[in-house]
């Protein structure tokens, strides 16, 4: 079961991982952060499943940051993750 820590270390994770990119290549420690913040947004969706502002932050990074990892890499798709990250942080905390 995915808890409110886990998932606000995992979003910290990726922003970190994500302040650090330009439009160059990603590396495999990149993505695998990347993945795993993922992995946790989204399974914390069906967790938690009345969480309606929370989810839709969760269900933003579940999208966002696949797309970024599928590249190309680009400004735009640096920012929306960013965002998506952003929000979803301050959900957590709100919390």
């Amino acid at each position: 079961m995915v808890m409110i820590d886990e998932e606000l270390e995992a979003a910290k994770a990726a922003q970190a991982v994500i302040s650090t990119l330009s439009t160059s290549a990603l590396n495999s420690n990149v993505v695998a952060a990347l993945r795993s913040a993922t992995s946790v947004a989204t399974n914390a969706i069906t967790t938690f499943p009345s969480e309606g502002p929370l989810n839709e932050a969760r269900h933003t990074v579940g999208i966002a940051l696949p797309d970024l990892i599928r590249g190309p890499l680009t400004q735009e798709k640096i920012d929306n993750a960013e965002g998506a990250i952003g929000v979803w942080m301050v959900e957590l905390l709100q919390r």
